[in-house]
């Protein structure tokens, strides 16, 4: 079996965002040529504001690459890992891992199973997803492995193929973020706690408006969430959040369980749990 580079999950990350990446270096490239011209020519004014645009073009470039490792490597992060522990979940249970078709996810989870099974749920649609990198990721996976722990399975952000309160634990890692509708990721959150049991729990990692993520995204970090932004879009999909655990400030990652009863008549009358 051949082995994966440990840098595998930024070749695949720069592979779905080359434009970005592309437009970047030839920033950078045009930056020092524009130094050079202005040496040759003597525009002396010139040459502090390139080299300033290529060292921050180049600065911001490696900082995507660093956050892209931590995020998607094997070597990284690996949030995935961290919300099987929140969860505290076991090698023998069924879990359900919401997905849009990049698979990574359920993939990483699969390996820490020995009779338990993965249901994988692709909610992906274009009309709701109009992310190009996330096409881009989608159009370049391989099929899907056959894996008798792995059930590969397509439905909607307001319909899964489960029924109501059948399963304990659900997975979501970046996944609610791509959509950009605040009713499409509530009505996602609502399907899960239809299939969720009392008690059951899910499991989010979503990268939110850090320091961190504005030191490594610049201005693109105006379109991530707060942590108090997640927070209360689990409360309001009738969630009691129990943990969070932020990672180097690139990704948060939270459980929030399901009420039984008994907890959701109190919640309904404002009474601590």
């Amino acid at each position: 079996m051949k082995r994966k580079s440990p840098y595998s999950g930024v070749v695949r990350h720069m592979r779905a965002n080359w434009p970005t990446y592309l437009l970047t270096y030839l920033g950078v490239i045009v930056a020092f040529l524009v130094v050079g011209i202005s040496l040759q020519a003597g525009w002396l004014s010139f040459v502090p504001l390139a080299l300033a645009a290529a060292l921050l073009l180049g600065y911001f470039f490696g900082a995507a690459l660093w956050a892209a490792h931590q995020l998607y490597d094997l070597t990284g992060l690996r949030p995935d890992d961290v919300l099987f522990e929140m969860g505290r979940c076991e090698s023998e249970d069924t879990l359900v891992v919401v997905d849009l078709g990049v698979r990574d996810t359920a993939l990483r989870l699969s390996r820490r199973l020995t009779t338990g099974k993965i249901h994988v749920i692709d909610v992906y649609n274009p009309q709701w997803n109009t992310s190009q990198k996330l096409k881009r990721y989608r159009a370049h996976q391989p099929p899907a492995p056959q894996d008798p722990r792995l059930v590969w399975q397509n439905g909607r952000i307001d319909l899964f193929p489960l029924p109501n309160k059948s399963i304990n634990t659900v997975f979501l890692c970046q996944v609610v973020s791509e959509f950009w509708q605040q009713g499409d990721r509530a009505a996602l959150l609502q399907e899960i706690n239809r299939i969720l049991t009392p008690n059951g729990r899910i499991l989010l990692a979503e990268r939110v408006r850090s320091q961190t993520n504005w030191l490594v995204m610049g201005p693109g970090a105006v379109n991530l969430q707060s942590a108090e932004q997640w927070r209360d879009l689990l409360r309001e999909a009738g969630f009691i959040v129990q943990k969070e655990q932020d990672l180097q400030g690139l990704i948060h990652c939270f459980r929030a369980d399901k009420p039984t009863p008994a907890q959701a008549r109190q919640l309904s009358l404002n009474l601590p749990i």
